[in-house]
């Protein structure tokens, strides 16, 4: 039997709406930071408050994690990823004591996983990974150095990246798909001619 092909899957801007959670969190730190249709690029948020202040009201909103729902298709996608034979790490750029209010909104969602990967460096993962789904340019940049499948959610911050960015999570596993028969198809062209 194969083994399970590992996929790496984002949380935040992946599988629920961070951007506008987020935003009214930092109002409150700064009333003049703008909305979230206007970050057009991954730090956004640095002539309006301080890295500390950002840290502290992501982790506030990841300990408070289960007041959110994910996005409609998270569960279906991640189901869809299981049911092809992925191994899926749930990967994040969170604190290590959000483990446990991540855990409970994951099960408390249904949402298909093998593992969580709480670091802000998800590149450890990459070596033996088929591949990526974050929001992050910079993320997705390392990726493809890496050589690794990367693909994610359309958003301001992303839209002016090279990287295959798709409206909704059914459309990312459509590109996944795409990507897998291609891989398929190699191998049983490699067999045949073998």
């Amino acid at each position: 039997m194969e083994e399970a092909r590992r996929i790496i899957v984002d949380i935040d801007n992946t599988l629920w709406n961070l951007a506008p959670v987020l935003w009214d969190h930092l109002k409150a730190v700064n009333p003049q930071i703008p909305d979230p249709c206007k970050w057009d690029h991954w730090d956004f948020w640095e002539n309006y408050v301080t890295t500390e202040d950002l840290y502290q009201v992501l982790k506030t909103i990841h300990m408070q994690q289960d007041d959110y729902s994910p996005y409609p298709e998270s569960k279906a996608f991640l189901d869809g990823l299981k049911a092809r034979g992925f191994h899926i790490i749930i990967a994040s750029h969170r604190e290590k004591n959000t483990y446990a209010a991540t855990l409970k909104w994951l099960k408390q969602n249904g949402l298909s996983f093998g593992e969580i990967h709480l670091s802000h460096d998800k590149t450890v993962l990459f070596p033996n990974s088929w591949g990526i789904v974050d929001d992050s340019s910079l993320t997705l940049d390392k990726a493809a150095s890496a050589g690794i499948m990367r693909a994610g959610l359309l958003n301001p911050w992303n839209i002016n990246s090279a990287h295959p960015l798709f409206r909704n999570l059914f459309e990312v596993l459509s590109y996944i798909d795409s990507l897998d028969g291609k891989r398929k198809d190699q191998t049983v062209l490699r067999r045949v001619t073998l």
